[in-house]
């Protein structure tokens, strides 16, 4: 019997990281993960083992967490590589040594993700939390680049960054990185507390877009926009030189999710399992009728437009930290069409920042 093929599968290798980015949409973030944990380095291996002989993956994306906190990620990596299988992985890059960068270099995966969040140290730590990261993460990026590692770098592009988007990029320019993605900030999970001071309105994302197009255009910088931007927002067309992406659950491009607790997740943002990969065929949990029958759901607003079934109204991993509603409309656009919401973003943006810990958002 012929396997599934599908795009690509998240395992999330560890809940633990040795930042505290307060745009992380990991759910778990709140005690770093301690209740949750992570899958012993037997389990974790025999699973995704099993999940690459039972489904043809496109190529597995190794996140976490941060990755590099495991010792057995190389255990990993030879995993995947015996079933010849493309790797990527999401790391923020403070833990690579030259020794680590060197190590995996033959490994040749397809590019590892780092994100800076900022021109300069003060910025990149207001986002990320604590005040060491930044010559670290320089650090492990010009180790990456060095050894002939593919390094795409990535900008979450918030309220507090904006209008820096274009330095941040010829930052990552002068560090011989070219391909970036403008990951636009998306309230999911515990980042839903930090949206009254992250999210970004129109106005920002078309300030962060034309710093963007110029560096596309001028220098041929690869720009995409990983995080869904409905047109109804920001008309792609204006900006030639950045992509932009759709959420993909649903579509042939769907990027599942592993969890640490070897949970099985529409994408790394969702919360919601599919089910149990320890305990259930990871190729019936691909093709769970629920895949094909969402994007038949979307909000009420979207109704008369032509773009309803390919946006999906935004992020409905976001609507449903934010609004309580899956399904329902993007906090990125609700903040522009709902009063009731623009009203409680603008209440909790006078009272201030919260310190990192979970505050209720919803009503």
């Amino acid at each position: 019997m012929d396997r599934p093929r599908r795009y690509a599968l998240a395992v999330e290798l560890t809940s633990h990281c040795n930042q505290r980015c307060s745009y992380c949409y990991n759910a778990w973030r709140e005690d770093n993960g301690r209740q949750v944990g992570a899958l012993g380095s037997d389990e974790l291996c025999g699973l995704l083992d099993r999940a690459l002989r039972e489904v043809e993956f496109d190529h597995v994306t190794l996140t976490g967490g941060e990755p590099f906190v495991r010792p057995d990620i190389w255990r990993v990596l030879d995993l995947c590589r015996d079933h010849g299988v493309g790797v990527q992985m999401i790391s923020n890059g403070g833990l690579v040594t030259e020794a680590i960068a060197a190590r995996l270099a033959p490994y040749r995966i397809r590019c590892i993700q780092i994100t800076l969040d900022g021109p300069d140290a003060a910025m990149h730590h207001e986002h990320v939390g604590g005040d060491d990261h930044w010559d670290a993460t320089l650090a492990g990026i010009r180790a990456l680049v060095a050894h002939g590692v593919c390094v795409v770098g990535c900008i979450v592009v918030t309220r507090r960054n904006a209008a820096h988007v274009g330095e941040i990029l010829d930052l990552f320019r002068s560090l011989g990185v070219t391909i970036v993605a403008l990951s636009r900030f998306s309230p999911a999970g515990y980042a839903g507390q930090f949206a009254p001071t992250l999210l970004p309105s129109r106005r920002d994302l078309v300030v962060a877009l034309d710093q963007a197009e110029l560096r596309g255009a001028e220098y041929g910088m690869e720009l995409q926009v990983t995080m869904p931007v409905p047109p109804c927002v920001i008309e792609h067309a204006d900006y030639p030189h950045v992509r932009f992406g759709a959420c993909p659950i649903g579509t042939e491009m769907q990027e599942f999710a592993l969890g640490p607790r070897g949970e099985l997740r529409s994408c790394t943002l969702h919360e919601a399992p599919l089910g149990d990969a320890r305990q259930q065929s990871m190729a019936q949990l691909v093709s769970v009728p629920e895949l094909a029958a969402y994007r038949d759901v979307t909000p009420e607003f979207c109704a008369p437009c032509l773009h309803r079934r390919s946006c999906l109204g935004g992020c409905g991993a976001a609507a449903a930290t934010m609004l309580g509603d899956p399904r329902g409309l993007d906090p990125f656009v609700a903040q522009h069409v709902d009063d009731a919401f623009a009203a409680r973003l603008a209440q909790l943006r006078a009272a201030g920042e919260p310190p990192r810990r979970r505050l209720p958002v919803s009503p």
